[in-house]
């Protein structure tokens, strides 16, 4: 079974990186290419194409108007992701490391605005939510034999952000912008790693620590008389999440392998909370119509997330490997909103793996991703900001190109 083709299985699915999980988490910041041996550079490119839809709240008020439309359109847009992983080994026992990637991210921008019976256009409701995060991890590792590796690293992350809503289906929050400056923080992750390349077993555990951001934070808001700052600077804390990656390989026979992983997110502990957005809630809680609005957060999440999958690889000839992957991901248990159109995913990858020489290769994949439905809200006001009466059957597709370089 001893082929070297085999060492490389677990990089095949270039997309299986790149899966929009639960939440805002954009990949799963696996750390793979520093499980390469020797001295390797990598570089992933990925295309996330989502069709993601529902209806806006409030349908019976809208309908008063003659109107018959409440599609929001699509919500997302063409995601590009980019992932570099760059692997140095010094010495025999020795391992370095530097990893760039964008592991939590979102964009949601909508414009609800039907005809009106004489084809005019009425603009009820539109959100605007972006939210990005850059992180380089650099890592250290120890390998005492040449079957274990224990690493260590620190990773240093950004975080900033944009979210407005604006129309009357917001009531207290009808004009709410928000802006959250650029921030860095630092965290930390730890790890083992064992193989046997002769029977491509592959396997690994690590752990990432949260990383909190303190944020310099602007609010304003809508009123009768027009935009009122709430604040001109305040700051808001919080922790992106800490999170444990399970990846497992073993071979089956002398040209087939089965991979697998498992993924645990602590979005639970998880929230955005401008100080500011506290005081308007709260406020606007005092009218007994809007008293559930004390409870409403920006973002949060009701449980923590579990995905993974499960792959199998042929290897057709010296040269080209193909892959098949199912994937899952359990998503956090929110009601539907713009922000949380779905709620978890299953399903379908294929890829294939070109080697070019001993040292080079090129991978290619596609998935095929079919959304969970979220729970409808039972009431507009215990939703989330911008909620939705229900959403549709959605979709995706993810492209991913993935080039390799031991040296």
């Amino acid at each position: 079974m001893k082929n070297k083709i085999f060492y490389f299985a677990v990089t095949l699915g270039v997309p299986f990186q790149f899966v929009q999980a639960a939440a805002l988490e954009q990949m799963d910041q696996n750390i793979s290419a520093f499980l390469e041996p020797n001295n390797y550079a990598e570089i992933n490119l990925a295309i996330f194409d989502a069709k993601v839809d529902g209806e806006v709240q409030y349908k019976e008020y809208i309908a008063e108007l003659g109107i018959q439309e409440f599609s929001t359109g699509n919500l997302v847009q063409r995601e590009y992701t980019t992932k570099f992983a760059l692997k140095f080994q010094p010495h025999a026992k020795i391992s370095t490391g530097l990893i760039y990637e964008q592991p939590f991210k979102t964009d949601v921008s909508y414009v609800y605005s039907p005809s009106l019976a004489d084809g005019s256009r009425i603009e009820i409701e539109a959100a605007d939510i972006n939210f990005s995060t850059h992180n380089f991890t650099g890592l250290l590792g120890y390998q005492p034999t040449k079957n274990w590796n224990f690493y260590t690293g620190l990773s240093a992350q950004s975080f900033k952000g944009n979210l407005k809503v604006s129309g009357q289906q917001y009531d207290a929050l009808n004009g709410y912008d928000v802006h959250f400056k650029n921030d860095n923080g630092l965290g930390w992750l730890a790890g083992l790693s064992y193989q046997y390349p002769e029977y491509a077993i592959k396997t690994s555990l690590t752990y990432r620590s949260k990383i909190t951001h303190k944020n310099r934070t602007s609010e304003s808001t809508l009123y009768s008389n027009g935009p009122i700052t709430l604040s001109p600077e305040f700051h808001t804390t919080f922790e992106t999440p800490q999170s444990v990656n399970l990846e497992l390989q073993t071979g089956l026979s002398s040209k087939n392998i089965a991979y697998g992983s498992v993924r645990w997110v602590n979005w639970q502990d998880f929230v955005i909370q401008p100080p500011q957005l506290t005081a308007v809630l709260h406020y606007a809680s005092l009218d007994p119509r809007y008293a559930e609005l004390a409870k409403l957060k920006l973002i949060d999440y009701k449980k923590d997330q579990w995905s993974g999958k499960i792959g199998f690889a042929h290897q057709w000839n010296p040269s080209l490997l193909t892959g098949l992957e199912f994937v899952w991901d359990n998503g956090t248990g929110n009601p539907a909103s713009t922000l949380n159109p779905s709620d978890g995913y299953r399903g379908i990858g294929l890829g294939n793996m070109l080697r070019f020489n001993a040292d080079t290769f090129i991978a290619s994949g596609l998935y095929y991703l079919k959304f969970s439905k979220p729970s409808i809200p039972t009431s507009p006001s215990s939703s989330h900001i911008s909620g939705l009466s229900s959403v549709d059957d959605n979709d995706a597709f993810v492209y991913g190109l993935k080039i390799g370089h031991h040296f």
